[in-house]
């Protein structure tokens, strides 16, 4: 079996180390790698058979022999051109695979380039001839089924692992068939498996003709279909035990093969399949984004493919893994890499007045702030009928993707039950929370608002808009504390200052204000462009210290 696993400049990969003991499931989103790693292993696999034909254990001039393969003949992943092996397509180096087994032999490959057609494989120079002869390795890269063919002749197994590198596994399932019946115990075995998961019954096949029969029935009844008239899910499972069972002793590279099943299928098959390679002695190396694969997998067989490929180790860390796959977008997953943390916000108009006021303040979260945002609501749906995903939830599975990153979420005042702020550390997830009612609470500043409303109407019509606007307030609170309000907007009496602590600006304060004024039915998406418009001077003393306490969260 193998016991790790090292990939250097192959595909995405600049280089990357597996550990693995016994079976192993790679877990991760579309592109992550997962089928990378597979295709890196089943080169190794091509590469050391074709260069064993050269039968030259020699070192001659520092190296062994290079062994020319066509593109044609690369039957480990499916290529128009040699350069999209290499990571970012740059000829930056050899490509190397080295493998360590379980009995503690390790082989280094290189993958030399030439030409868009052809590359040189030979094993590194470091290792002794008498390794390099004695080392076994023949994986078997298995990917989801394709669909079948109606006609399937007798194919030799260079033709099958060909095949198989071009993603068609339902081209060769009658062969495998044929061979799994060529020897009792995989029949009678695989007879088993098949009767135990879907009720069927395995004819056996004939080969006879030009063309493979292979036909099934239901249990006990004498009316036979040809295996092509199956649904997907049992030719997929059909596939997977056929080769577990015709490959003894081998590494199975196995891509989604939870492709075209049903869940209660799902939950079953890697099991079947565990105790199948027990008794046949073959390893499984899966790569899958299934949730009911992975939640049936022991946390140590798990690698999770994010960012930096990570081993799991508690159930915990596996249930966050499940919620990760769920809740994380790709966008996610780069932005988590590339921005020095994340903002979570009530919602985008937050951040639009944040923004603004960082930038009138020349704030040093500015530039995050605008440039480099990676933020989320608080709690939000991936789809109208979804479940809300929170803030903690989403923060714990981008620390999957990268552990350090820090985060920071900023919640309105009217939080129930209330929700206490953190110490700012500039680790994990730290919490603040505005004293207002809501980030828009702050927009209330009487002279910057007659600043908007001026700009909004005119200067012909500016004097009695703002008239109108004072008017409204005098309305709320009296001729007094409004005076009061325009003389220390920022610090008003405790009468108002409860008032905008207790009410909703965004829906009860600025509407009937700005509407009074003669701006109607002004959307708050807008209401960015009032803050865009206030002074350094205007900008509330709280306003700042939660632009302080971005720059410090995030380590700004």
């Amino acid at each position: 079996m193998i016991a790790r696993v090292t990939i250097r400049r192959f595909k995405k990969f600049q280089e990357v180390t597996f550990e693995l003991n016994g079976h192993i499931v790679l877990a991760g989103p579309n592109n992550s790698g997962k089928t990378t790693v597979l295709q890196a292993i089943a080169a190794f696999g091509l590469a050391l058979y074709q260069w064993k034909t050269l039968n030259n254990y020699q070192r001659r001039g520092g190296g062994y022999e290079l062994k020319p393969i066509a593109r044609q003949a690369f039957a480990a992943v499916p290529l128009r051109s040699y350069d999209l092996l290499w990571t970012d397509r740059g000829y930056r180096g050899d490509i190397e695979v080295e493998i360590t087994l379980s009995n503690g032999r390790n082989l280094t490959l290189e993958f030399r380039p030439d030409s868009t057609e052809q590359v040189y494989v030979r094993p590194k120079a470091i290792h002794e001839p008498e390794l390099v002869r004695d080392f076994q390795l023949y994986p078997t890269y298995v990917p989801p089924m394709s669909g079948l063919e109606t006609e399937e002749p007798v194919y030799t197994r260079a033709k099958q692992d060909d095949l198989l590198g071009k993603r068609k596994p339902g081209d060769i399932l009658r062969n495998l068939l044929v061979s799994a019946h060529e020897t009792q115990d995989a029949w009678g075995d695989l007879q088993q498996s098949v009767g135990r998961l879907f009720g069927y019954e395995l004819a056996p096949p004939n080969s006879q003709g030009p063309h493979i029969i292979a036909e099934y029935r239901v249990t006990g009844s004498p009316v036979t279909f040809d295996i092509a008239s199956a649904g997907s899910g049992f030719q997929q499972v059909l596939m997977l035990l056929a080769f577990l069972f015709t490959r003894h002793g081998s590494v199975l590279l196995l891509d989604e093969p939870d492709a075209h099943l049903h869940v209660i299928l799902q939950d079953a098959i890697y099991g079947e399949l565990r105790a199948v390679a027990a008794r046949w002695g073959s390893q499984l190396i899966v790569a899958t984004h299934s949730e009911v694969v992975i939640n049936s997998v022991a946390p140590d067989e798990l690698y999770v493919l994010l960012n930096e490929p990570r081993r799991l180790s508690t159930i915990a860390e596996r249930k966050i893994l499940v919620n990760a796959l769920r809740v994380l977008p790709q966008t996610d997953i780069t932005l988590a890499c590339e921005t020095p943390g994340i903002i979570y916000v009530e919602g985008h108009t937050d951040l639009s007045l944040l923004r603004e006021w960082a930038r009138i303040l020349n704030h040093p979260s500015y530039p995050f702030l605008s440039v480099r945002t990676f933020w989320r609501p608080t709690v939000w749906q991936t789809r109208d009928d979804a479940p809300g995903i929170r803030a903690l939830e989403h923060f714990q599975a981008l620390q999957l993707v990268r552990p350090d990153i820090p985060g920071l979420m900023l919640i309105d005042g009217d939080a129930q039950p209330p929700i206490s702020a953190t110490p700012i550390t500039g680790q994990g997830l730290q919490r603040q929370r505005w004293l207002r009612y809501e980030a828009e609470s702050y927009l209330l500043h009487p002279i910057a608002l007659e600043r908007f409303v001026e700009q909004m109407v005119g200067a012909e019509a500016a004097d009695l808009a703002k008239s109108d606007l004072r008017g409204y307030f005098e309305a709320q609170f009296g001729k007094e504390l409004t005076a009061d309000f325009y003389a220390n907007p920022l610090s008003p009496k405790p009468l108002i200052e409860k008032y905008l602590q207790q009410t909703k600006a965004r829906t009860d304060v600025l509407p009937p204000a700005l509407n009074a004024a003669g701006i109607l039915a002004l959307p708050h998406t807008r209401y960015h462009e009032i803050a865009a418009l206030m002074q350094p001077d205007e900008i509330h003393p709280e306003v700042i210290e939660k632009l302080n306490a971005i720059q410090q969260a995030l380590r700004l």
